[in-house]
């Protein structure tokens, strides 16, 4: 597997309220798309709950699914880890219903922590 083949991957791991690395992360994320850097986004740990219903990312206002309509796509949608999920007794059901998800296993997200050219933990 070549190391270098696909850009910027943003490893999100800590819950979404009272600190700044979600929205550090997703202004990282829209700046970089907007410069035409290919960016995805892994969701691990508490960094799940982010992505629940109605979530606003800490300071910043508006629901998750509005923050990220520009970097978060059906063509690259969010990468969410199956086991932390479950492990917070959540499912793909409990996340906001607009942004596009792609549920990894813990092979899956190994795979895009070593195929990105980048890894920018959050």
């Amino acid at each position: 597997m070549n190391g270098s083949e696909e850009g910027v991957l943003l490893w999100i791991r800590h819950a979404p309220h009272s600190t700044v690395h979600l929205g550090e992360a997703i202004r990282l994320a829209t700046m970089g798309t907007a410069l035409g850097v290919p960016f995805r986004l892994l969701f691990l740990g508490d960094g799940v709950r982010a992505l629940l219903r109605g979530t606003e990312a800490y300071r910043l206002g508006p629901p998750i699914d509005k923050l990220l309509t520009d970097v978060v796509t059906a063509e690259s949608p969010a990468l969410v880890h199956r086991r932390s999920l479950e492990a917070r007794g959540l499912s793909a059901d409990d996340l906001a219903p607009r942004v596009p998800v792609e549920l990894v296993d813990d092979g899956g997200a190994a795979e895009w922590l070593e195929r990105s050219h980048r890894v920018v933990p959050f």
